[in-house]
Formats: C-alpha cells, sequence, structure tokens
C-alpha cells in the first residue's frame, strides 16, 4: 500500500522536523516521494514531498535551497487550485523563510496573502496561525504596538481552533509585547501560561518562552 506508505513517511519526516533532525527529515521526504511515485499518487502529493525537502534544507541552515523548494510546491498548489488550504500552507512555509532570512516585507505580503485564502475558503486553523504569525513579524520589526494589537486578536482565535502550541506561541508574543510597552505586570498571565503549555508539550520553545517569564517577574 505505497500511497499511504508515503504518507506515513511523511508524518515521521514531521515529527522529525519538531526534534530537529535535518538529514532524518530528508530522508522522509526521499522516502515519501519513492513510495508516492511507486503509488502513482498524485501532483498533491508531490508537491507535499517537495515541501518536507524544504523543510529539511531549512533544518540544516540551506535557507536558499529551502525557500526554493516552498515555492515549487506552491506552484504545484496552485496549478491545481488557485485558492487552498494547500495554497496558504505554501505561502506560510514561503513567508516563515522569508522573515527568517530578513526580507519583512515579502514575508508581510505573502502572510497577507495566507491570511486572506483562509479566510476565503474557512480554514479556522489557517486564520488563527497566519494571524498569529504577523503578529510575530510585528514583534522582529520591534513594532511593539502592532504586535500586541495582533497578538490580542489572534489569541482567541487559536483557543478556538485548540491547538495547545497555537496557543502557547499567542500567549508568548503577547506576553513579549507587552514587556517590550513597559507593562511587565499585564504581560505576567500570558507569559505563565505560555510556560505551562510549553512545558506540557516538552518544547524547545520553552526557554523563549521561561526568558519573557523571568523579565515579568524582574
Amino acid at each position: 500500500d505505497y500511497a499511504n506508505v508515503g504518507g506515513w513517511a511523511h508524518n515521521v519526516g514531521w515529527v522529525h522536523y519538531l526534534r530537529g533532525k535535518g538529514d532524518e527529515v530528508l530522508d522522509c521526504a526521499t522516502r515519501a516521494a519513492v513510495h508516492w511515485a511507486t503509488a502513482k499518487s498524485g501532483a498533491r502529493e508531490r508537491s507535499i514531498a517537495i515541501s518536507l525537502r524544504g523543510v529539511g534544507h531549512q533544518l540544516k541552515g540551506d535557507n536558499a535551497t529551502a525557500l526554493t523548494a516552498y515555492r515549487e510546491a506552491l506552484e504545484i498548489h496552485r496549478s491545481l487550485r488557485s485558492e487552498s488550504e494547500d495554497v496558504a500552507i505554501g505561502l506560510n512555509d514561503v513567508a516563515a523563510l522569508e522573515a527568517r532570512m530578513g526580507d519583512f516585507d515579502a514575508a508581510k505580503r505573502d502572510w497577507r496573502e495566507a491570511l486572506r485564502i483562509s479566510t476565503a475558503v474557512g480554514h479556522a486553523e489557517g486564520v488563527a496561525n497566519y494571524t498569529g504569525n504577523l503578529a510575530g513579524l510585528a514583534l522582529d520589526r520591534e513594532d511593539w504596538t502592532g504586535a500586541e494589537k495582533m497578538a490580542r486578536e489572534t489569541l482567541p482565535l487559536s483557543e478556538k481552533v485548540g491547538r495547545k502550541e497555537l496557543v502557547a506561541t499567542n500567549n508568548q508574543r503577547l506576553a513579549k509585547a507587552l514587556v517590550r510597552l513597559g507593562r511587565k505586570n499585564e504581560a505576567l498571565p500570558y507569559a505563565l501560561k505560555a510556560a505551562e503549555l510549553y512545558t506540557q508539550l516538552g518544547s524547545p520553545d520553552l526557554a523563549v518562552a521561561q526568558a519573557t517569564l523571568q523579565e515579568c517577574q524582574a
């Protein structure tokens, strides 16, 4: 059953991504692509394998190769349907790497487009995720007021979706924005919630949340 084997190879690769294992991600991307090719799966599966390869390259610090892979996957999704959850996810991958590479204007453009598409197709998790990513981009640009506004907007959205990681991240974003605005007491409950959830998840982002918590308590 090569179609399902390809899917599970992709899932294993995603676990390796969460653990920060670039070589293992690349291996799983290759395995997924081979299994899906054997199953004669369609363009969507091929694009998913390409995107996972981009994740592996990004983990290994090869951002240029990763960005090429993300853009290739995005174009395949667009060829299947101009607006879909997959297109929004592809835009998110591209935007996140653009932000990492310092191209903030391009990242903002692509995240806004991902948000627009997610809203249009009724993908609530995408709306929460990309609104939060725009809050994170405002933090990167040291736009503390804008970050607070976006983080407050996305927090109830992420709570409604119910993903602990998403809720933790947006609590952390709001806490950081408030700390930078000099409102440490107001930031404290959000910092505590982020640290609590990241501890439950065993997340590598716990250290960042703890640093923000320490700033609140200083």
